[in-house]
């Protein structure tokens, strides 16, 4: 006997409560764990449709039955909304699957020779270019590792045969005023990635890039990043 919809918006009711529990398992909490997944900031757009559903399954778990038969029945979208979060939640997309990935990341190595990597930084609107040894990032060149040798007086001339590694006391991520930079691993969410930027803004020190590595470990290979743009 197939079900009613009644029936089918109840058991994915019942599937969403499960799912919201175990996001919310290390949150001390009283109460319903969807109301908790509504209030999320990463699930706002979500917020007044789930509110919907809690009321509407609130209504039809604890009112009882007329002749046998449930008083509503919800409509057809809103199974199909149902639906739709449970499928984002159960199969979450992953910040890697929506990164710049190795092979079209622009970088650089020591002993490349750095204007043309600055020309090609001007020309794609680049502002940081990560420097590679062995596929691991060992420093950024921006426009900032410039600015901060020219305030310590550092006479390094800009030649054709200028090398990147004359740069090298400003290439480590510290040395970067104003500019931040994490690891993040390569199965972290995409909505866990967007809060990492949401939550990292700081007035003294923006959050530039997320390197994505298989552990989230700055000492392996780079395998894409991802910006806040």
């Amino acid at each position: 006997m197939s079900q009613t919809r009644t029936e089918q918006f109840l058991e994915l009711y019942k599937r969403l409560e499960t799912v919201a529990a175990s996001l919310m398992r290390d949150k001390k909490r009283g109460g319903s764990a969807v109301f908790y997944l509504a209030n999320m900031p990463r699930y706002a757009h979500w917020k007044n449709d789930l509110d919907y559903c809690r009321e509407v399954r609130n209504l039809l778990q604890h009112e009882v039955k007329i002749d046998g038969a449930y008083a509503v029945e919800p409509s057809e979208q809103m199974v199909e909304f149902l639906e739709k979060v449970l499928h984002r939640l159960e199969h979450p997309a992953l910040a890697i699957d929506h990164a710049t990935k190795r092979p079209n990341i622009l970088s650089a190595g020591l002993n490349d020779q750095l204007l043309p990597i600055m020309r090609e930084m001007q020309r794609q609107s680049f502002s940081h270019v990560p420097i590679l040894e062995n596929d691991v990032v060992i420093g950024v060149f921006s426009e900032n590792t410039v600015f901060q040798a020219l305030l310590d007086n550092s006479c390094i001339p800009l030649t054709e045969d200028t090398l990147v590694s004359a740069f090298r006391d400003y290439l480590p991520i510290s040395r970067h005023l104003g500019h931040r930079f994490a690891f993040i691993p390569a199965n972290l969410t995409l909505d866990d990635a967007r809060e990492i930027f949401d939550s990292a803004y700081d007035r003294n020190r923006k959050l530039r890039t997320l390197f994505i590595t298989q552990n989230g470990r700055p000492d392996e290979p780079l395998l894409a990043l991802m910006t806040p743009y």
